[in-house]
């Protein structure tokens, strides 16, 4: 029997994804190019250096007035082909229609700054903590499915009666949810809550380690809106560097499976199969992309609608394929496990994170994923 088994993890992304770093690339650090539907990326001290004395202290002056300012500066400099700013360019990226006339038409750092991907020299990739983050959500849901109780919150978290035959258990959480909550709530779905405070040493997801992937260099920049029924959402806008629809990212998941069998201290609660994860993240996206295609299609979200039958067909042509939803606007935090809530609380969001579109109800929806697990 192995100590460790280790897997290919292959995901197709059905429609843009965006996970952030907490960064917002700042307006004087990039040209639009509209003509050939591009930003170029620059090296801001770089371009300082390709500037005359009097261009420094105009473009300078610019910045210190805001980004729209900096914006219209670096553009008069190349437009007016007063400055060549080749050598300060680091990399192209395409941009959509509704980022370029964002840019084009806004009026302050929210439509001009975007946020950007993780990044190492060889280029952009998604992090292996926010896949291990989609996989732990699945397989909480699985274990409360299994379990067949009521989660309840009475100043720590306990798990209450049993739910009904042919019912899902309800969650029942506190008015507030902070980090240790939410801690706390993992630890009892997981089985490795204490008295005191949880045992991470018990975390069965420490047998489970998921690199970041391979770089990818398909990225679109975009535009990002929240959909809401009244409309009331529609002026909120973000731009972000995404992956684009279609894009193929690999990485390594690796099953520390002799974390479980060790007679220790250290012994993780439960063992974790791939076939079992895998299952897991079926049962649960599956279900969360059947809710969401039910808004879809109250909504009458064409987009978004194409993006849940194109996941329908793959499942169903690939049994050994499986969902994921990753990253920005994916609205699946483990706390909440929105589907199995009580009351009113138990419903979906009243609102969607679209990409692509300047209308949000014409965005695609974000972080769909297809997934494969081959070993190695």
């Amino acid at each position: 029997m192995s100590f460790m088994e280790a897997y290919r993890l292959e995901l197709e992304l059905l429609g843009p994804v965006h996970v952030g770093t907490g960064e917002a690339f700042p307006a004087y650090s990039y040209l639009l190019d509209a003509k050939n539907r591009e930003a170029l990326i620059l090296d801001p001290g770089r371009l300082l250096e390709l500037l005359n004395e009097s261009q420094r202290k105009n473009f300078l002056d610019a910045v210190a007035q805001g980004p729209k300012r900096a914006q219209e500066s670096l553009r008069s400099l190349w437009e007016s082909r007063l400055v060549d700013p080749s050598p300060a360019v680091v990399r192209k990226v395409p941009v959509s229609t509704p980022f370029l006339q964002t840019v084009q038409n806004a009026t302050d750092a929210a439509g001009l700054e975007f946020r950007t991907l993780p990044r190492s020299p060889l280029g952009a990739y998604l992090p292996g903590s926010s896949i291990k983050g989609a996989l732990r959500t699945a397989w909480m849901f699985q274990r409360i499915l299994e379990r067949g109780q009521d989660i309840e919150y009475r100043g720590r978290w306990a798990w209450g009666r049993a739910s009904p035959k042919g019912e899902w258990p309800l969650i029942q959480p506190p008015k507030s949810i902070n980090t240790r909550v939410a801690q706390e709530f993992e630890a009892l779905v997981l089985d490795y809550a204490t008295e005191r405070s949880p045992d991470l040493y018990k975390d069965p997801f420490r047998q489970i380690r998921v690199g970041d992937t391979e770089p990818c260099d398909n990225l679109l920049l975009n535009r990002i809106g929240v959909f809401h029924p009244k409309g009331s959402m529609d002026s909120t806008v973000l731009l972000a560097e995404t992956f684009r629809s279609k894009s193929k990212l690999t990485s390594i998941l690796r099953l520390h499976t002799g974390l479980s069998r060790q007679s220790s201290q250290k012994t993780v609660s439960h063992a974790i199969s791939a076939d079992a994860l895998k299952a897991a993240c079926r049962e649960y996206y599956q279900e969360v992309a059947a809710r969401e295609e039910e808004f879809a299609k109250e909504h009458n979200l064409t987009q978004a609608l194409s993006i849940y039958k194109d996941l329908e067909q793959r499942l169903q042509n690939d049994q050994k394929a499986f969902p994921l939803r990753i990253g920005f606007g994916s609205g699946r935090m483990s706390i909440r496990l929105a589907l199995l809530l009580d009351g009113e609380e138990g419903q979906e969001p009243k609102t969607r994170k679209t990409a692509g579109s300047a209308n949000p109800k014409d965005g695609f929806p974000m972080g769909w994923a297809i997934a494969r697990l081959e070993p190695y």
